[in-house]
């Protein structure tokens, strides 16, 4: 069995107050070097942790912290406890029609794992964590990946192994439609309109939640100063930009507001047009699997949507996009995670564990971005990151 010495301990708690100290005040201004920290700190708790607490106290049982939070949410639980004062399960009973006993049990999970507070023998307080799934759109989003992704996962197993432990090619025989009778995540949608708006209002709160992506790349000195003089040039075209929010948002810096801008999706993804149109933003029917009907644009962007698609899908995407630019001047913008080579940190691993499971798609490394890149006659500029060290925007041109 694997043993740590007193003296190991204390210089890997050394090694953490060095890297405290270079946190700024506001310890989460710096997210590269609180996220570096938080690493630090769960491989010195697998440390002191061990093999057996590890598999039996923790990896056996992951899915209960997720499944306790599910019912709570469902239950209204978490509602009782936005006031911030604390409640007994009695309490929390009376409001909710619900079982004290039953609550406690609940509740002894989502204390023990932090997401509700104990503040004496069933008494319960909100955490921060309570708080923010009181967001309709973050409860959403543990909604869709607990409710949509949730089978599909555990189908993963399973569906690896009569597979042939090959990874998934094709959304429509991959583990989701394996786990829902054929059905694909866009059909389960269209199927059942509460479904899709669970995905909808997750997606927009997580768009507002992170950084935009002209705060990590500059569109002005990248794309406006070099667009061509021409009243036909065409700045921007959003591939797959559904009703068009990236360009709404893109359009708000006067800067932006010059050549045409275009967004290009199905017709259901579009909608009503109105808002663009006001925007002087241009909307066009199109699937990205076909050839590109703009030619020469400054840029192409695509937002969120290669980590849907197995690599074979993408590079067709990608092939087709680059018939379409312009040798010297059009570049290819993808909005999308890069995972580092190694050392992946947790939620980048687990994005993609979904993306396979829910999309037979997956999220990147930098070498497989270039790669894969280079395949469709395309090179890496430059990946412009933000502070997270994950949200990047890849700058791509013509290869030759």
């Amino acid at each position: 069995m694997a043993s740590m010495s007193r003296e190991s301990l204390l210089n890997s708690i050394k090694s953490l107050h060095i890297a405290a100290e270079k946190l700024p005040d506001d310890v989460f201004a710096d997210h590269h070097r609180r996220h570096g920290l938080q690493r630090q700190l769960t491989r010195l708790k697998n440390d002191i942790t061990t093999a057996f607490e590890r598999v039996f106290g923790e990896i056996c049982f992951q899915p209960h912290q997720s499944v306790a939070t599910r019912i709570a949410l469902e239950a209204k639980w978490f509602e009782v406890l936005a006031d911030g004062q604390p409640k007994t399960a009695q309490e929390i009973a009376l409001a909710t029609n619900g079982e004290p006993e039953l609550i406690a049990r609940i509740m002894m999970v989502l204390t023990a794992t932090d997401v509700v507070s104990e503040k004496g023998p069933q008494t319960y307080a909100a955490t921060p964590t309570t708080q923010l799934l009181l967001d309709p759109g973050w409860a959403n989003g543990l909604r869709h990946f607990f409710d949509h992704g949730g089978p599909s996962l555990i189908n993963l197993p399973n569906y690896l192994k009569r597979n042939g432990y090959r990874v998934p090619q094709d959304v429509k025989t991959g583990p989701f439609a394996d786990a829902w009778g054929g059905k694909t995540p866009w059909a389960l949608f269209e199927s059942d309109p509460t479904q899709a708006e669970v995905f909808n209002s997750f997606m927009a709160k997580y768009r507002d939640g992170t950084r935009k992506w002209t705060d990590i790349f500059p569109a002005k000195q990248r794309l406006c100063e070099s667009l061509e003089k021409s009243d036909d040039a065409v700045l921007l075209v959003d591939i797959g930009g559904g009703s068009g929010h990236v360009l709404l948002d893109f359009v708000q810096d006067p800067a932006h507001r010059i050549g045409r801008r275009v967004v290009q999706d199905l017709p259901a993804a579009l909608g009503d047009v109105g808002a663009l149109k006001e925007h002087n933003i241009e909307a066009m029917v199109y699937d990205f699997f076909t050839p590109q009907p703009i030619k020469g644009a400054k840029a192409y962007y695509l937002r969120a949507i290669l980590h849907d698609w197995p690599d074979l899908a993408c590079r067709e995407i990608l092939t087709i996009t680059a018939a379409a630019m312009r040798k010297g001047y059009s570049r290819l913008l993808i909005d999308e995670l890069v995972l580092p080579d190694s050392d992946i940190p947790p939620k980048g691993a687990f994005f993609d564990l979904s993306m396979m499971a829910l999309q037979t798609g997956a999220e990147r490394t930098s070498r497989q971005w270039h790669d894969l890149l280079k395949s469709a006659g395309l090179r890496v500029v430059r990946i412009w990151s933000s502070d997270y060290g994950l949200e990047s925007v890849i700058e791509a041109e013509l290869a030759i």
